[in-house]
């Protein structure tokens, strides 16, 4: 419905006004990124993987790009003797946010980090680089929900970790300012949801379906848009009046219609040459209600009476049954009869003769 567009095309006339749409990433703006995680250790590392906890602060330098520092803690067991291992992780990371998808901004990041695993008996460092990827869905201005995915490579031991975490996010700092609400109307005047700069109908009126130009539909084309058409699915564009339904032109009432329908020998299937033909009788039936038909089959001599008048039956049956089944024509005002060679219209002694007298006729009656 229009009046639900048009207050969704404010709301997106509000972010377009303002510096950028409400919940993305802004300048200045600063999350606390609490997370749970779990960290997977490459085999040459010899400890088994194990949950982790991270905290990280991430500070937003644009709209495209930001930083974090975060801290990982995890306590894995080594797989030979079952000692505890602290592992420590310090990282700094370098964020791309990729356009929103609606309330989630996914992000890239890229980093460096250092890493210790301290056993009691051993305490080894090294440094770690990490690429990875997430999103963030926004709950509101200020809390969020994050989640992580990092490959981390040690350049120590040349080990590939990973980590995957999710968490809860708090913002702070780095609010937009709304736009004001008069400068925002003036962008759709007509509240179609499409801005005025682009709309080619801006004075649309209130509640009509419109296009992506801002326009009213006009399924059929027939130039006359849907809400004021009262026939807005016309098969034809010809002999329209100007509520767009097709004008009926009156005709005389024929008593019968000859049907060029040339069967194949032997055969009672209709050929796709005569469908217009027999159309013609059922849009004649269809504009005079008081018209049934008589489907009339005849043969010439050639070969058995009986056989000749059961064919051309069965040929009458056929165009009978398309004229109700395609056309819906009323069953009761069409009927079919075979008469064979009965009632010749010519000489059967000649090919012209046999020609002529093999035919179907539509017989019109009028109430």
């Amino acid at each position: 419905m229009k009046d639900i567009k048009g207050k969704l095309s404010l709301i997106m006339c509000a972010m377009i006004a303002s510096a950028q749409p409400a919940l993305a990433e802004t300048e200045g703006k600063t999350y606390l990124n609490p997370a749970v995680g779990y960290h997977m250790f490459g085999s040459e590392l010899g400890v088994d993987d194990s949950e982790a906890l991270v905290i990280g602060g991430e500070y937003v330098i644009s709209p495209k790009f930001g930083a974090e520092i975060s801290y990982l803690y995890s306590n894995p067991d080594a797989k030979v003797g079952n000692v505890d291992i602290d592992n420590d992780q310090y990282t700094l990371d370098g964020l791309y946010y990729t356009p929103e998808l609606g309330n989630w901004q996914p992000f890239l990041n890229a980093g460096v980090g250092h890493g210790t695993f301290d056993s009691g008996s051993a305490d080894t460092k090294e440094t770690q680089l990490n690429l990875g990827l997430g999103s963030r869905y926004h709950f509101n201005e200020k809390w969020s929900a994050r989640l992580q995915a990092k490959i981390i490579n040690s350049l120590d031991d040349e080990r590939w970790d990973s980590l995957v975490t999710v968490g809860v996010s708090y913002a702070f700092g780095g609010e937009n300012k709304p736009a004001p609400v008069a400068a925002v109307a003036l962008l759709d005047g007509d509240g179609d949801a499409i801005l005025d700069d682009i709309d080619q109908c801006p004075e649309t009126p209130s509640g009509v379906y419109v296009d992506d130009k801002g326009c009213a539909l006009d399924r059929d084309g027939d130039g006359i848009p849907d809400y004021l058409d009262q026939c807005p699915d016309s098969p034809s564009l010809d002999n329209l009046d100007e509520n767009g339904c097709a004008i009926v032109v009156a005709m005389e009432q024929p008593e019968s219609i000859k049907l060029e329908v040339k069967f194949a020998n032997n055969s009672a299937e209709i050929p796709e040459s005569a469908k217009p033909e027999i159309k013609a009788v059922a849009d004649l039936m269809t504009q005079f209600a008081n018209a049934n038909v008589e489907i009339a089959g005849h043969s010439d001599s050639s070969g058995d009476a009986a056989y000749n008048k059961t064919l051309s039956q069965r040929r009458a049956d056929a165009v009978r049954d398309t004229i109700v089944s395609e056309y819906a024509i009323e069953a009761t005002r069409v009927t079919a009869v075979g008469y064979g060679e009965e009632q010749p219209i010519a000489s059967n002694d000649t090919k012209e003769g046999r020609l002529e007298n093999r035919r179907v006729i539509a017989e019109i009656n009028y109430k």
